[in-house]
Order: structure tokens, then C-alpha cells, then sequence
């Protein structure tokens, strides 16, 4: 099966385009799995960002008196 692949015209051409596909395919799953990974990278990303603020917004919570904490409640609470 080898030699025929190695000596005749039609199989040296099925090699060629059988290797150039190959190459092709390689390349796409490189392209895409960077892609894959910047995208993760940038979930993750988002998510240790949206963290922060949290933490933020949770400390300066911490920090407020009672009055302070009434004051800003009733901006997003109505009765």
C-alpha cells in the first residue's frame, strides 16, 4: 500500500493534498484553542474584577454608622 502511495502519480497527489490538509487542521485547532484560552482568561478576569468590587462595596459597608447606612438604603428602598 506504501509503494503504491510512493510511486504512482495519483498516489503521490493524495499524499501531498492528504499532508496539506493535515497542516491545514493543525493550525485551525492551534488558532482556535488560543482563542478558547484568551476568552477563559478574560472570563476569569471579569470575575476576580466583579470579586474586587464586592469586597470594596462590602468594606465601605463595614465602615458606615447606622445613619449613614439608613441614608444610603433609602436611596434603593422605597416603602
Amino acid at each position: 500500500m506504501m509503494t503504491w502511495f510512493l510511486t504512482t502519480t495519483i498516489g503521490k497527489t493524495l499524499l501531498k493534498w492528504s499532508a496539506v490538509a493535515a497542516l491545514v487542521a493543525a493550525a485551525y485547532w492551534r488558532v482556535y484553542a488560543s482563542g478558547k484560552a484568551a476568552a477563559e482568561a478574560e472570563r476569569v478576569a471579569d470575575d476576580l474584577n466583579a470579586l474586587r468590587d464586592k469586597e470594596r462595596l462590602n468594606d465601605n459597608i463595614r465602615k458606615m454608622d447606622d445613619a449613614a447606612l439608613d441614608r444610603e438604603l433609602s436611596r434603593w428602598v422605597r416603602d
